[in-house]
């Protein structure tokens, strides 16, 4: 049965200045047309209103949303995670989590069931492993017991827990054997991400050489830039070919950090991403984060001592801010988004921009930018 549903008077997300609205027909999941004249054969209609409609937003790096949390290991966590996120405007996740060498991972185990299957909101596309081969003097707020020294043996004791899933893996390339790992993951076609790193200048270079091709939120859990000591920042600068994440929620980074990081990096090289926990989606407040009490407070997550531990804030409204903070166009936030990480992971054949025989996975934002309609897959899967 041909599945369809009509989009009407929509306004599209990279041409904000034309007065012309556009039709958007969906077939079985795909866009199958986009025309400025009126489409009629279709099963469902949605008329948005001259609303602006966008390509689903791609997150990369979040750990949980309303109140579910990846490491909770339970279908009913991932469909809390997904339906949370398709509510705020996230159509796609790298499941971001840790692994334990002495620990059963049940929870990697389980999502491997899930990939990119039907959770009822946003899609489950693989896992972003935080380690395990990072520096311990840089750990953050990561857990000691998922930290340790890299082998080819240990590589493959990861790449089977999480069956082929693993799209992504954070590293510091300056341990013993990294190198060889990072090439490895490029190998196997895994993003190799640095940060959780000591990494000098020069050492960071030879990551990049090995094949890091990205760089996890950027300036957290990484040496800082010194005029006589560059470090890895500005490795990362002179290197045209690595992206890198950025959290501009106002809280992880000074705006005037993300409007430098714009103009260094170029709009393509920027990939927005939450770094968020359950309190996503959720009402400010007090909640509990790997056993340590938290607050939720605009949109911004921290321990009791003030420690800074994530994200409360929607990709929508950080890829909003980045549109604030930098002065960049619209679509350009918009992308930072959606096509900007569908490149990174070589999915964008089918992800992250409007056109036709792409994946139907779109947003719909209401006159205050708030998030009016979720479609994945072609289905309407939140309306205000």
């Amino acid at each position: 049965m041909n599945e369809s549903l009509l989009i009407k008077n929509c306004r599209l997300y990279n041409s904000l200045n034309s007065n012309q609205l556009k039709s958007i027909l969906i077939e079985n999941g795909k866009i199958s047309d986009i025309d400025s004249t009126e489409i009629s054969e279709s099963n469902k209609t949605l008329d948005i209103d001259g609303k602006i409609i966008a390509p689903g937003l791609i997150d990369v790096h979040i750990q949980g949303a309303g109140g579910a949390d990846i490491l909770d290991g339970t279908q009913e966590a991932l469909q809390t995670i997904s339906n949370t996120l398709a509510r705020v405007g996230t159509t796609s996740f790298l499941g971001t989590t840790v692994v334990k060498p002495l620990e059963e991972n049940k929870h990697l185990k389980l999502a491997n069931n899930y990939i990119e299957k039907d959770l009822e909101g946003a899609n489950l596309l693989g896992f972003h492993l935080e380690g395990p081969f990072i520096n311990y003097n840089k750990r953050g707020g990561l857990d000691p017991a998922s930290i340790y020294n890299s082998s080819p043996e240990k590589l493959e004791e990861v790449l089977q827990v999480t069956n082929d899933n693993l799209r992504m893996m954070t590293i510091a390339p300056e341990l013993p054997g990294n190198l060889e790992i990072i090439k490895e993951l490029r190998r196997n076609n895994i993003v190799p991400a640095f940060a959780h790193s000591e990494a000098d200048f020069e050492e960071t270079k030879k990551g990049f050489d090995a094949g890091i091709n990205h760089v996890t939120h950027i300036f957290n859990a990484m040496l800082p830039l010194h005029h006589r000591n560059p470090g890895p920042l500005a490795a990362i600068f002179e290197n045209k070919e690595v992206s890198a994440q950025i959290i501009s929620d106002g809280h992880h980074l000074h705006p005037a950090i993300v409007k430098i990081l714009y103009k260094f990096l170029g709009a393509d090289r920027c990939i927005c991403i939450t770094d968020g926990v359950q309190a996503i989606g959720l009402p400010e407040g007090n909640y509990v984060y790997n056993g340590r009490e938290y607050t939720s407070k605009n949109g911004a997550a921290r321990y009791l001592d003030g420690t800074l531990i994530g994200s409360a804030m929607s990709l929508a409204n950080i890829a909003l801010k980045f549109w604030k903070f930098t002065g960049c166009s619209f679509d350009e936030a918009i992308n930072s988004a959606s096509k900007n990480p569908a490149v990174l992971l070589g999915i964008y054949d089918r992800k992250g921009s409007i056109d036709i025989n792409k994946d139907a996975d779109l947003i719909v934002f209401d006159k205050d930018y708030s998030i009016y309609a979720t479609i994945i897959g072609g289905k309407v899967v939140y309306k205000k």
